[in-house]
């Protein structure tokens, strides 16, 4: 009886100090070899494609899994990585990995997913609407679906009016508008020496903020240049 009661102590004994053991035990490492690579890969995509982005690009960088099978060696120094320039403008980007210490070197597939906040059209739009935020949404498109300048914020499009249908979900280009119109009977603008002048015209073409457009001057029926200030304005230089 004693020696069964003996037996049971030590084995009470080693269950305890395997429970202990396993509460105790050091966290397990992430930074394997194979996951230092795919790090590296990634940060220098990532850092490539940011200088190449406008303020208002959005990044999603991912590098794929090195497959654990595949011999990595541990590298005193950090792996370096590189890829072409012209690869970095591409979805998917095929990435140098070396250690420096062993001329050991892995191809890594970057998935580059670049998007930016793009004003679209949330309803149905008949051509000549005056747009406002009743009909329009900021959504976030990848740069590879858009095929022209876009807009990023509501407020770039106010007083602006379609030249066509627009559909929903449609991304609002600067060729589907018009902040001055054909025909439209528009304020001219002029200034020279502190002086300023306003006089009425029409529109002889369409034009957006910034374009350069001919109007005619409804008193002297002059046909003369202007530049598209605002809606259904026009400034002229004397």
């Amino acid at each position: 009886m004693n020696n069964l009661a003996s037996v049971m102590r030590i084995l009470i004994f080693f269950l305890l100090l395997g429970q202990n053991a396993e509460l105790f035990a050091d966290p397990v490492d992430n930074s394997s070899p194979h996951q230092a690579v795919r790090d590296a890969a990634r940060q220098y995509v990532f850092e490539r494609v940011t200088a190449l982005s406008s303020e208002d690009t959005r990044l999603n960088v991912m590098a794929a899994e090195v497959d654990e099978r595949l011999q990595v060696p541990q590298c005193d120094t950090p792996f370096t990585a590189q890829a072409s320039e012209n690869s970095l403008t591409q979805s998917n980007v095929t990435v140098k990995v070396s250690c420096p210490a062993n001329n050991w070197f892995l191809y890594v597939m970057v998935k580059v997913r670049q998007v930016q906040p793009v004003v679209v059209s949330k309803v149905p739009i008949s051509p000549g609407t005056l747009l406002d935020d009743t009909q329009l949404e900021v959504v976030e498109m990848e740069l590879g679906q858009l095929r022209s300048t876009t807009y990023s914020a509501i407020e770039e499009l106010t007083g602006a009016r379609s030249k066509r249908r627009l559909r929903p979900g449609q991304p609002i280009e600067p060729g589907l508008l018009c902040y001055v119109c054909k025909g439209d009977s528009i304020v001219i603008r002029a200034a020279a020496a502190g002086l300023f002048i306003k006089t009425s015209g029409v529109a002889q073409q369409d034009g957006n903020i910034g374009d350069t457009i001919l109007v005619k001057n409804a008193s002297s029926d002059k046909l003369i240049g202007a530049r598209v200030v605002s809606a259904m304005e026009v400034a002229v230089g004397i």
